[in-house]
């Protein structure tokens, strides 16, 4: 049965695991059957692992169906989360027993949290949500177990979540109130944070800073940008008021804080405009009535809980300083950001991914077609991972971590895994080392790689230009290739370059086709761990802004499933303050729209606080 799946492997080509799963339930060999307890300890999913025939196998192909096993509980645990995992299976089949023991010793549960790698990097997760959502356990850590049990120990009856809601009018309330209140929205990703400033019903400023997150070994140097770019928006604020106007010198600080706000200025200079803007305001520096923000990180009751993303990396690395702790800093950034809000203000805290559903509920809540929303919206920002997001149609945010661009999707393409995970060319997730996931298919790396692949054949011309412009770079005995991120990050302005290569180039074209194809996997993977019934996936980032490029995505796509690709870009723009976004002659909706979704999610908060 598997052999036509290995032959495409061992050919480079990708062995989907919703294509090898759906071969395998229409004539499994043998099941296990696994329950599921999700964070909150009372809610569960059952799901069924259909297996072929376990003997005799050779190499290549006991090595897939063990990825394909493992794959199956690693997907279930980055979507959904996991309080408890038991497998139930038929105890007298000893291959399945032996499999079983493989796929539950994968994920290192036993392992101090430092000694875990590759997929037992899913388990610290697990662990860190747990630890936040049951803080009374009296070891001070919940540990995330998996059991195996005989099939006939199985409850008769095992209820699945389900992720609908009935719909209200969450999303229209978000834009309501505004007037009086000064609201901060940022949105922050792998190579920028983006900040806007609402004060009284208008979008008054805008502000994007460059960083590299991933690269950063001292949790300050994530903290600090951050809160820094609050403090300038809060002081743009208080500026703005009648008692603002009258502080000494306030033109010339208007114009320094302008500055400060532009995109090329250093976080010295914008710590050094916020503090002495600070101290001259003194008492009638304007706090703000709410923040709203997005982390790239499992976000769970506006605190960030996972700790195993890319943006982390450096500060896991860093063996001078405990890990643990300075992670427990970055959990605590929505009580540092509660400094810089009124008394009873508030800080709403979400993962990109959530929040990109959120602010594309809000815009169509406020469009012509508002039941695009009736059953919530699914969302993902394409950019530098696949940021993923579900928003219930009652405005609620599951709490579980969905983190998508962690699934594994990919069982074959051989070729690219014989290079190390930094390397362009690779199929490994540069986080945890596991090929085969969306980091490394749908998003700028996967563009990196297939634009590799596909103009080193073709184009040696185009090629020698990609190098010669500093795009790509090699280096080391083995020659590993890949795109610098320092001194300058060439990361934006080689996706950009490649988008615009798209227009002329076929293989290039191509390129996007091949990712909007990988999205259709991803829409297929996500409905059968979620089952929401939303066939629309709604797009931020920069792979939109480009019309071109999202046709292609969309093309692509259609080679796989009926899911339908939404570009959250102007023709989004419905609310009033997306409104003065798409009339901004400097930045765009596809760039800006999450940090303006995120005032909206902060104002809803905000109002949802004043009533309780």
């Amino acid at each position: 049965m598997i052999s036509q799946f290995i032959e495409a492997a061992e050919h480079g080509r990708p062995v989907f695991i919703t294509d090898l799963r759906r071969e395998l339930l229409a004539d499994p060999a043998a099941r296990v059957e696994a329950v599921l307890i999700l964070p909150d300890g009372e809610s569960t999913k059952r799901f069924t692992i259909p297996l072929p025939e376990l003997g005799p196998l050779s190499d290549r192909e006991r090595e897939l169906v063990l990825d394909y096993v493992r794959a199956e509980v690693y997907n279930h645990l980055a979507t959904l989360g996991g309080y408890a995992l038991t497998l139930y299976f038929e105890r007298g089949k000893g291959r399945v027993a032996d499999l079983l023991d493989e796929v539950v010793e994968a994920f290192q549960i036993d392992r101090p949290r430092a000694e875990r790698t590759e997929y037992g990097r899913i388990v610290n997760m697990l662990d860190r949500i747990n630890d936040a959502l049951h803080p009374s356990i009296d070891s001070g850590e919940r540990r995330f177990t998996v059991e195996l049990c005989d099939i006939d120990d199985m409850p008769s009856a095992v209820e699945s979540v389900t992720f609908s809601a009935q719909p209200t009018d969450a999303f229209g309330d978000a834009i309501e109130g505004l007037d009086g209140t000064v609201i901060c929205g940022l949105d922050i990703g792998g190579t920028d944070i983006k900040g806007a400033l609402e004060v009284d019903g208008t979008l008054l400023a805008l502000k994007e800073y460059d960083w590299n997150p991933a690269s950063y070994a001292e949790v300050e140097q994530i903290i600090t940008p951050i809160v820094t770019i609050a403090r300038l928006l809060r002081v743009r604020a208080s500026l703005e008021t009648p008692e603002g106007r009258k502080a000494q010198n306030a033109d010339e600080l208007t114009d320094a804080v302008s500055q400060a706000l532009a995109p090329e200025a250093s976080i010295e200079l914008m710590q050094q405009v916020a503090s002495h803007t600070e101290n001259v305001l003194g008492d009638r520096l304007r706090p703000f009535d709410a923040i709203g923000l997005c982390f790239p990180d499992v976000v769970i009751r506006n605190r960030i809980v996972g700790g195993e993303v890319p943006k982390t990396q450096g500060m896991r690395r860093n063996a001078a300083r405990d890990f643990e702790r300075q992670f427990a800093r970055l959990t605590a950034l929505d009580t540092e950001l509660a400094g810089l809000c009124r008394e009873n203000g508030v800080v709403m805290n979400t993962n990109d991914g959530p929040m990109a559903a959120f602010t594309a509920a809000v815009e169509l809540a406020a469009s012509a077609t508002p039941e695009l929303c009736a059953r919530g919206v699914f969302a993902h920002s394409l950019g530098t991972d696949l940021g993923t997001g579900l928003v219930c149609a009652d405005g609620t945010i599951p709490e579980i971590p969905l983190e998508v661009y962690n699934l594994i999707l990919d069982l074959g393409s051989d070729s690219a895994r014989e290079f190390p995970p930094e390397d362009l060319r690779s199929l490994a997730n540069t986080n945890t080392g596991i090929p085969g996931t969306p980091q490394k298919l749908a998003s700028q790396a996967g563009a990196f790689r297939l634009a590799d692949a596909a103009l080193c054949g073709s184009h040696p011309d185009l090629v020698r230009e990609i190098e010669q412009a500093g795009f790509v770079a090699e280096e080391g005995a083995r020659l590993m290739r890949f795109v610098p991120e320092s001194p300058v990050d060439k990361r934006k302005p080689y996706l950009a370059y490649l988008m615009d290569l798209a227009e002329t180039v076929e293989e290039v074209a191509e390129v996007f086709r091949t990712i909007g194809e990988y999205l259709a996997v991803v829409y297929a993977e996500t409905e059968y761990l979620l089952g929401t019934g939303i066939r629309q996936r709604f797009l931020f980032g920069r792979f939109v802004k480009i019309a071109r490029c999202f046709e292609l995505l969309q093309e692509g796509a259609t080679r796989r499933d009926s899911v339908e690709l939404i570009a959250a870009d102007s023709e989004m723009a419905y609310t009033p303050l997306m409104k003065e976004l798409d009339s901004d002659s400097t930045y765009t909706v596809a760039q800006f729209g999450q940090a303006v979704g995120a005032i909206y999610f902060a104002n809803s908060g905000r109002l949802k606080a004043d009533v309780d």
